[in-house]
């Protein structure tokens, strides 16, 4: 099954918990992923989307959009 992801993010404490995070959610897609950051509430992360129309979409963590945006 393909996604729609073109690139995860991941912020960790550890570069392998980031790196492994980030190799998964390159697999399982966008909802799955959301689902298992629940499991991780240290860990934020940002995905890059291919919209249906060749847009490009951002999806964030709040985390994340608190380090990017404020």
């Amino acid at each position: 099954m393909q996604h729609n992801i073109l690139s995860a993010t991941v912020l960790a404490n550890d570069c392998m918990t980031a790196d492994a995070l980030a190799t998964t959610f390159m697999v399982v897609g966008l909802e799955q992923s959301l689902e298992i950051l629940k499991e991780f509430p240290d860990v934020d992360a940002c995905f890059i989307l291919a919209d249906t129309d060749e847009q490009y979409k951002i999806e964030m963590t709040d985390g994340f959009k608190k380090l990017v945006l404020e």
